[in-house]
C-alpha cells in the first residue's frame, strides 16, 4: 500500500509516482491587508520576484521531477487550480519517498496563496486526466518557428529555421486571461509544465555550430569552378544566425527547463482564449494541435509528459526536418522565462473573485 495521495505505476524496469497540491490565493494578501499601500502593479511585482526564488529553489533533475500548474474551468464562472508533479525511480518505495519530498517541495509556494496537499491518490488521478478533448479545442502554446526551404547545398541542410525568444508580457496581470478561462463554455484546462533541465556542453557546441552554419549560409557565394556563379544568402538564415548565438550563451551557463503550455477544452468556445495564454506566457504562438497528435498531447497532459508532437510544433515545417538541438531550443527556458509563463493565483483586491475558494 503506497502513501496517501500518491499515485503509483509500477512496471518490471521502472516506477512513476504522481502527487497534487491544491493552490489558492491567499486573500488576506490583497492590498487591503498586509500590504494596504502597495497598488497592483507593485503588487504583480513581488509576487513574480517571489516566485522566480520559489521556482529557482525548486529546481532539481534528481528522479527526473517535473511538475505542472493547472488551471481548470468550473461550473459558475470560477476556477479551481493544482500543482501536479511526477518523479520516477527503478525502486518503487524510493519513487514514492521521492513523490512525497516533491510534494513538501510544492507546497511551500509563496506567501500569496494558500496550499493543501491531495491526500486521495483518486484525487491527484482526477486531476491529470482531462477527459475527452474536443480536436477542434485543444491547444499548444510555442515558442513562434520561421522555417523555408534552403537554397543552399553546401552544408546538406534541406530547411533552414529560425527559433524566436519569448518576450516579458508589456501586461503581466494574468487576471484578463483568468477571466475569459472561468468563462468557457465546456471545462477547459491552460497547464504550464516545467521540467528541470541542465544544458549539456554538447547542446553548447551544437548551438553555436548551428549560428556558424546560419551565417555562412546567410552571405553570398561565388564560385569559379568550371564557371562563375553567385549564390545568394538564405534570407531566413541572417535572422537565425544571431539567435542561435544567444542562445548558446543564455541557456548553457544556467538552469533552465524544458517547457510545455497546452490549452485543452472538452468542446468549442474557446474565442480568443489560445492567443491570449499566447501573449501572457511570453509572446509565442497558439498552434491547434493536428488531429495525428491529439492522443500523444492527451497522454502528455494524463501521465505530464513531453513527447514531441511532430505534426503541430513543426508549425508547417515538413516532418523530421528539424535537428535534435533545434527541437530542444523550441521548447527551452531559462527561470527568467519559466517563472513568466508559471504564475501563481493571486487577489485583486476589489475584483470579483476568480478562483472557488470553498473547502477552506
Amino acid at each position: 500500500m503506497t502513501a496517501p495521495g500518491v499515485l503509483l505505476e509500477t512496471t518490471p524496469a521502472m516506477s512513476w509516482a504522481w502527487v497534487g497540491v491544491r493552490v489558492r490565493p491567499e486573500q488576506r494578501m490583497g492590498w487591503h491587508g498586509r500590504y494596504p499601500d502597495v497598488d497592483e502593479s507593485q503588487h504583480l511585482t513581488r509576487t513574480v520576484t517571489h516566485e522566480h526564488a520559489w521556482l529557482t529553489s525548486l529546481w532539481t533533475t534528481d528522479h527526473q521531477a517535473r511538475w505542472e500548474l493547472r488551471f481548470r474551468s468550473e461550473p459558475k464562472n470560477l476556477l479551481s487550480c493544482t500543482l501536479l508533479g511526477r518523479v520516477q525511480d527503478r525502486d518503487p518505495h524510493r519513487a514514492v519517498e521521492a513523490a512525497l519530498w516533491l510534494r513538501e517541495r510544492l507546497g511551500k509556494a509563496p506567501e500569496h496563496v494558500q496550499t493543501v496537499p491531495l491526500l486521495d491518490a483518486e484525487e491527484v488521478k482526477g486531476w491529470l486526466v482531462p477527459g475527452a478533448l474536443d480536436g477542434h479545442s485543444t491547444f499548444e502554446v510555442r515558442k513562434r518557428l520561421s522555417w523555408t526551404n534552403s537554397t543552399r547545398t553546401e552544408t546538406n541542410r534541406a530547411y533552414c529555421f529560425a527559433v524566436h525568444p519569448l518576450r516579458p508580457p508589456e501586461d503581466r496581470s494574468w487576471e484578463p486571461l483568468w477571466r475569459k478561462l472561468s468563462r468557457t463554455p465546456h471545462q477547459t484546462v491552460l497547464s504550464v509544465y516545467l521540467e528541470p533541465y541542465r544544458p549539456s556542453p554538447a547542446l553548447a557546441n551544437e548551438l553555436r555550430l548551428l549560428a556558424d552554419e546560419y551565417r555562412y549560409l546567410a552571405q553570398a557565394r561565388t564560385t569559379s569552378t568550371p564557371w562563375t556563379v553567385t549564390r545568394p544568402g538564405v534570407g531566413l538564415a541572417e535572422h537565425a544566425a544571431p539567435l542561435y548565438a544567444r542562445a548558446a550563451d543564455l541557456y548553457t551557463s544556467r538552469p533552465c527547463f524544458r517547457t510545455r503550455i497546452s490549452v485543452a477544452s472538452q468542446g468549442p468556445g474557446l474565442s480568443d482564449l489560445p492567443e491570449l495564454a499566447a501573449a501572457v506566457t511570453g509572446g509565442g504562438v497558439a498552434c491547434p494541435l493536428a488531429p495525428g497528435d491529439l492522443d500523444t498531447g492527451w497522454r502528455n497532459l494524463a501521465a505530464l509528459n513531453r513527447d514531441w508532437l511532430e505534426l503541430t510544433y513543426g508549425q508547417g515545417a515538413p516532418v523530421q526536418a528539424m535537428r535534435h538541438s533545434e527541437r530542444i531550443l523550441c521548447d527551452l527556458s531559462d527561470v527568467d522565462e519559466a517563472a513568466t509563463a508559471f504564475r501563481l493565483p493571486y487577489v485583486v483586491a476589489g475584483h470579483l473573485p476568480l478562483f472557488d475558494m470553498r473547502g477552506r
